[in-house]
């Protein structure tokens, strides 16, 4: 597994992943939403805290792509690889979480 990621690597690599989508989008013929979606606070900053509120943030994004899978499934084999390759990466996300977690416990 990868090491930890900085706020800052996790933010460019979001970044990234909504650059890709509005291009998805768009290109059909959409148009990207410029809002941002908000993000779970508990206002609580223990570094169990921050992991805990980042898999669940990781695990709403894993639950948004397999829903775009499902829907694209057999539509378009080019939104099927994306949301695969989307999916794969959530997952490592979680589970590289999951082991900080473990390590903080």
């Amino acid at each position: 597994m990868r090491a930890w990621r900085s706020p800052i690597t996790q933010a460019t690599e979001s970044l990234l992943h909504a650059q890709q989508v509005g291009e998805i989008l768009t290109g059909l013929e959409g148009h990207p939403s410029l809002r941002i979606a908000p993000i779970e606070e508990s206002h609580r900053h223990s570094v169990q805290d921050i992991l805990q509120e980042s898999l669940n943030h990781e695990k709403r994004a894993l639950a948004l792509y397999k829903n775009l899978l499902d829907v694209v499934t057999d539509a378009s084999i080019y939104l099927e690889e994306f949301a695969r390759s989307m999916i794969g990466q959530e997952e490592m996300h979680n589970l590289e979480i999951k082991k900080m977690l473990r390590d903080f416990s």
